[in-house]
């Protein structure tokens, strides 16, 4: 699990960061610690690929065997969604 550190209120999200995580929906106050934002955008991408799989697992129900490609080029534009996840913590602050 990745280290989530403190940072002291109010918290300065760099504007890259902030236009990033708006564009997924959240809007972090100042005193909104970056792990409480990141573990729920955590939460979010969580979701999107149990709906994924759960939605995978519904057509092969009703069709059969599908296209495990089709799958995985859907994992991949989440994992492009949601590229905050790769940043670490201490990036999206500003100095």
């Amino acid at each position: 699990m990745h280290d989530l550190p403190e940072f002291r209120a109010p918290v300065r999200y760099r504007p890259e960061i902030v236009v990033a995580l708006s564009e997924l929906g959240v809007v972090p106050l100042p005193t909104t610690q970056p792990r409480i934002a990141y573990s729920f955008l955590r939460a979010l991408y969580t979701f999107e690929i149990r709906e994924r799989k759960a939605r995978r697992r519904e057509l092969q129900a009703f069709f059969g065997p599908q296209p495990i490609a089709d799958y995985e080029r859907q994992i991949e534009v989440l994992r492009a969604k949601y590229w905050l996840l790769r940043v670490r913590l201490r990036d999206w602050v500003g100095v």
